[in-house]
């Protein structure tokens, strides 16, 4: 399909094209044969001089009030990140200021920004505002509320999604302006359950049975899922709500662990059974790129997982699938379908040292613009702001099999049950979990006694943060 070209770079190709053609007529246009003047007693007065044409004065040039300054911004390896280091010389131009990014991997991410921002460190300007980690970080302090630059600069914050920045939001104030949507989607090869005769499964009941169906290692594998423990407690929950259960009893009302419920079980056995029949990963841990590389080089079928880390699959230069991918809502369990959800912003740490050139960087980085270029220009479908996914060139590079990406991200907010992710303790939580679950798939405990280690570690860490628990537990 033809790219469109916008109304900018239509002008811009057709000017060069006009400003050709002109030079090519007057260069090959003979020269005409001058007609003899009749002699005249009257001399000719001499032809006046033209009147020279006055030289515009030169353009003043655009105030760069942080020229020459230098910010460092900490964010983890995703397709939105790397469209933003591709793009940053245009906002250095525009600004003068100089971004050194740098990317590292998630897990990386967690430990690096929670030991900057504990410490009250400097070394960054801008870093990765968690979804998980937001409540932990803003309650203390240790994050810089950007209120004053929002009022300041007359920041309109009404085509941002409200899910994304009501996490980033303690005391009534904001703290970090969100660049991606993430919710848990399955992407699938449609080519190859197209030649098994099969549609997308929509129940744990139909993702069993698909699996079983295309399953044939070792030239493919009908599944792969993240094993790594800080990633694992994404998924795991659409298993957990879907049979029943919950992390918490009824958060944030009452937040008793209930880890090793009959639900629970039920939904680890199912999730542990998926990834030990049908995925490439087998006992092995597996985290973001290896699941990936897995889709990309066709060795893989399915993956059940964040929306944001899709990218390279669906990037030609990367993923040999990219044009045989498909995208549909995360399957339903007996108690209904349950996606995850999460949003990640820029954050400013409150003892950085170049807040202003900062801010600068995040409203740039999260405006309109950018983010309609990061998914139209690269792979980053997980917005934040409405104009975008309601755009007629995101419904152009995002309907896949007639399923329009930007309507999956709003029903997997309307669906969401993530009250659980906001509590500061879970990530400690969602790390034992990732733990035990890596217990049960490596074969070293069952799936009950792995629970059930988990459910009491839980216990203990809700205690010792001061929650009141509820018996039985």
């Amino acid at each position: 399909m033809k790219k469109r070209l916008s109304r900018r770079e239509f002008l811009k190709w057709t000017g060069f094209a006009a400003g050709g053609t002109v030079l090519t007529l007057a260069g090959c246009a003979p020269a005409a044969t001058p007609t003899p003047v009749p002699p005249t007693a009257t001399p000719v007065p001499p032809t006046a001089a033209p009147t020279p044409t006055p030289v515009p004065p030169t353009a003043t040039p655009v105030p760069k009030p942080f020229a020459g300054t230098t910010i460092k911004v900490l964010m983890s390896d995703m397709p939105y990140v790397r469209f933003v280091e591709k793009a940053l010389p245009e906002f250095t131009e525009a600004s003068g200021i100089k971004v050194e990014l740098e990317i590292v991997s998630w897990p990386v991410l967690l430990q690096q920004t929670e030991i900057e921002l504990s410490a009250g460190g400097s070394t960054y300007d801008a870093m990765t505002m968690i979804f998980i980690k937001a409540q932990r970080w803003m309650r203390p302090g240790w994050v810089t509320p950007l209120d004053d630059y929002i009022a300041r600069d007359k920041l309109p914050l009404d085509d941002f999604l409200p899910a994304t920045l009501s996490p980033f939001k303690w005391e009534g104030k904001l703290h970090a302006l969100p660049w991606v949507a993430e919710s848990t989607q399955m992407i699938y090869r449609k080519d190859v359950l197209d030649q098994a005769g099969l549609k997308a499964p929509d129940t744990f009941a139909d993702l069993h049975a698909v699996c079983e169906k295309i399953h044939k290692p070792p030239e493919f594998y009908a599944y792969v899922a993240r094993t790594e423990p800080n990633g694992v407690h994404f998924p795991w929950p659409i298993w957990l709500q879907g049979y029943g259960g919950n992390i918490f009893r009824d958060p944030p009302n009452d937040m008793t662990p209930t880890l090793n419920t009959p639900e629970a079980i039920k939904a680890t056995e199912d999730f542990v059974d998926l990834i030990l029949k049908y995925s490439i990963a087998g006992t092995q841990i597996y985290d973001t790129p290896d699941c990936q590389t897995a889709i990309a080089q066709g060795k893989a079928g399915i993956w059940v997982d964040a929306l944001g880390i899709f990218g390279p699959i669906q990037d030609p230069a990367k993923s040999l699938v990219a044009d045989k991918v498909a995208i549909n809502l995360v399957p339903a369990g007996p108690a209904g379908r349950f996606p995850q959800i999460a949003t990640h912003g820029l954050q400013i740490p409150k003892n950085a040292k170049n807040k202003d050139a900062a801010w600068e960087f995040i409203k740039w980085a999260t405006s309109a613009e950018i983010l309609k270029r990061s998914a139209i220009e690269g792979t980053h479908s997980a917005v934040t702001r409405e104009s975008v996914l309601t755009s007629k060139e995101y419904a152009a590079k995002y309907t896949l099999a007639g399923v329009n990406v930007g309507d999956l991200i709003a029903e997997a907010l309307r669906l969401a049950k993530v009250a659980y992710r906001v509590v500061p303790e879970f990530p400690e939580v969602g790390q034992r979990i990732g733990q035990g679950i890596g217990e049960i798939i490596s074969g070293q405990k069952s799936v009950k006694d792995a629970l059930d280690a988990v459910q009491k570690d839980v216990v203990e860490i809700m205690k010792n943060a001061g929650y009141t628990l509820k018996e039985p537990y």
